[in-house]
């Protein structure tokens, strides 16, 4: 259900923006050359967010992608940056805003990815 929130939140905001449920699914769409990529942690399907992400940087290591995640922990956060996500988003009650927000800053004419 959250899922299918983000998803439509996103939509309005660019034709070039993805949002998967599954790696796989993420995998076979690089060939669109998304401009950003919405990834959860927890993934439908065999892989999960982390394992996704790895993969997109094999392929294409300049996709800005944004991983978000109920996951808690002291350095939850680093470990995604580190596994090469741009952004690190905490699901919480304000996180479609500051996603749309993520979102319409690197969408934006003339926008130059975020830097951590």
């Amino acid at each position: 259900m959250y899922q299918g929130l983000i998803a439509k939140e996103l939509e309005s905001i660019s034709k070039n923006l993805h949002f998967y449920t599954t790696g796989e699914s993420c995998l076979d769409d690089l060939d669109k050359r998304p401009s950003v990529i919405v990834l959860d942690y927890n993934l439908d399907g065999e892989m999960n967010g982390l394992d996704t992400l790895q993969k997109v940087r094999d392929v294409n290591p300049d996709v800005y992608v944004i991983l978000f995640s109920s996951q808690k922990g002291l350095n939850t956060k680093e470990i995604f940056l580190q596994y090469g996500s741009f952004d690190f988003l905490e699901k919480n009650s304000l996180s479609l805003r500051t996603l749309r927000q993520m979102v319409d800053c690197v969408t934006s004419p003339g926008s130059k990815p975020l830097e951590n």
